[in-house]
């Protein structure tokens, strides 16, 4: 259940909605996992399509915002492998039971916030944080934080 007295999404309060990624969000590159704060333009970055040339990392303060926290293995066996907080609009590919049940697919792709279920996902009310989108050439899935992510260029 949602608490309608936290701090407001940006969609909420009529921006844009825009997903990204948190500070010290561990992002899996050809370097290794790093965190997205130490990505930088040129890195090689691991996709499912295969590793990938990361354009642009852009950064932006965020006040305040309505997060959806992740819990440990809510996604499968250690998907993610500890608590991640992520935009309510961020995708997420989804390859369990919920991609069965809301679309009849093996897999699908669903924005955090479709996948509140009040226990293991759920909204959280964050103040002072980074976000970080990464730019690629095309849409990718990338993995970071435990999950598949999308990403649009």
């Amino acid at each position: 259940m949602m608490d309608l007295a936290l701090a407001t999404t940006e969609a909420a309060a009529g921006l844009p909605a825009i997903p990204g990624l948190v500070a010290g969000t561990q992002v899996l590159s050809l370097a290794g996992t790093r965190p997205v704060e130490a990505l930088r333009p040129g890195d090689r970055i691991v996709t499912r399509a295969g590793a990938r040339t990361l354009r642009a990392v852009r950064a932006e303060a965020v006040p305040a915002a309505r997060m959806i926290r992740i819990g440990d293995g809510a996604l499968g066996v250690r998907r993610p492998d500890g608590a991640v907080l992520v935009m309510p609009e961020q995708s997420i590919l989804v390859r369990d039971w919920r991609a069965m049940a809301l679309r009849c697919r093996a897999q699908a792709m669903f924005p955090a916030e479709r996948l509140v279920d009040g226990v293991h996902v759920r909204w959280e009310s964050v103040t002072d944080l980074c976000r970080y989108r990464l730019e690629f050439d095309a849409p990718v899935v990338i993995y970071a934080g435990g999950l598949e992510l999308g990403t649009t260029p």
